[in-house]
């Protein structure tokens, strides 16, 4: 029976890998930072090659640099003797443990890449996230977001929608409000005629890591009011209801055409829009949910061509803006996606309930290997 190990960096993490560790036919430990064995400076030679420093130094040293903190010399030094050492932990814990898997949540902490690139290549990984779907969670062997498993290719949807029913048209879906960290403004009136630019969190390694050319809210809302001078349409933003950013001086530069309606509920703002503009954020593939053309700038996992949209440049997406809305966007292809999503993909559940039913499903897909095709089409 394989061996699980689960590497907890946080206390929700830990209770719910807990809650896993306690289904029948899973074996396995769970393993916190404070017990993981000291290190072992006999393998230092073979554990630095393995490593790339420098990127996880500068992925560090650009999340402080977001949160306006030090990421001088010194604390670049220390950062690194931190990691050395805690490679060296990783190196031994490998050791010690000798699991057949690992898991981790996310997987985009330093910890968590110091630990996956020190395992042997016969080492299987699974990486947990909160789900793409309303009342699912992620559970991918690839990575999560991004660099997850999930198929970018429309021809893989066209042969998929070929195989199971899909139904094209809207998609009749309730979305989760997100609790704000503060009290927002009331809900204002829109425009007849807008697009809908959502604001994500510049903390969150969606905008820091998989956003090429836009690299914060400020550039972002710099990219709406071009759209504003440069054509007819309306535009509408909305700020991040967890970031703790603050934006007086942009709400110093909207007028009538140029707005933040941080008080409308998020679905009324995607279902009363034209389309929606959004960098790779949840908001972007609620708008696919809701039959809404939908526009990424940054780097998605749904970003396939018949589903959304895409620009690399604003160059790109002021001519892709002229020209909506004749785009080669395909209902069947995008019914094809979203029955993938649902049906194969995403594990139905949240990790939050952590319901009897959710957690044998998970357990049948790590000792699967994590393969969505091992749940039954529901």
């Amino acid at each position: 029976m394989s061996k699980f190990l689960f590497f907890s960096l946080a206390k929700h993490q830990t209770i719910y890998f807990t809650r896993l560790l306690a289904q029948p036919g899973l074996q396995g430990k769970l393993i916190v930072p404070g017990q993981m064995p000291w290190p072992k400076l006999g393998v230092l030679l073979r554990v630095i090659p393995r490593i790339n420093w420098s990127a996880l130094v500068e992925e560090k040293c650009q999340e402080r640099r977001v949160k306006g903190k030090y990421q001088g010399g010194l604390y670049r030094l220390l950062l690194r003797l931190e990691m050395l050492v805690m490679a060296l932990r990783c190196a031994a814990l490998i050791q010690r443990e000798r699991p057949d898997a690992v898991v981790v949540w996310n997987g985009s902490h330093r910890y968590c890449q110091l630990l996956l690139a020190l395992l042997p290549s016969a080492t299987r990984t699974f990486f947990f996230e909160n789900g793409l779907l309303p009342g699912t969670t992620t559970l991918d062997a690839k990575g999560v977001n991004y660099r997850n498993s999930v198929p970018r290719d429309a021809a893989f949807y066209r042969a998929y929608a070929t195989r199971v029913q899909v139904e094209a048209g809207r998609n009749l879906t309730q979305l989760i409000a997100r609790k704000p960290r503060s009290e927002r403004s009331p809900p204002i009136e829109l425009p007849t005629r807008f697009i809908f630019i959502p604001f994500q969190d510049d903390r969150d390694t969606q905008v820091r890591l998989f956003s090429p050319w836009v690299r914060n809210m400020r550039e972002l809302f710099g990219l709406g009011e071009r759209i504003v001078r440069e054509s007819d349409w309306s535009v509408v933003y909305k700020e991040h209801p967890s970031s703790r950013e603050q934006y007086p001086d942009l709400h110093q530069r909207c007028h009538a055409r140029l707005l933040f309606a941080n008080g409308n509920s998020t679905q009324q703002l995607i279902e009363a829009s034209s389309l929606v503009i959004s960098l790779n954020s949840t908001v972007g593939l609620e708008s696919v949910m809701l039959d809404k053309p939908v526009l990424t700038l940054g780097q998605a996992f749904f970003n396939v061509e018949g589903v959304v949209m895409h620009a690399d440049s604003a160059q790109e997406m002021l001519a892709l803006v002229g020209r909506f809305p004749a785009w080669p966007v395909e209902e069947r292809l995008r019914g094809a996606f979203l029955h993938y999503l649902t049906h194969q993909y995403c594990v139905p559940g949240r990790w939050q309930d952590a319901e009897p039913e959710h957690l044998r499903e998970v357990v049948l897909r790590l000792l699967a290997g994590g393969s969505a095709e091992v749940g039954p089409c529901r």
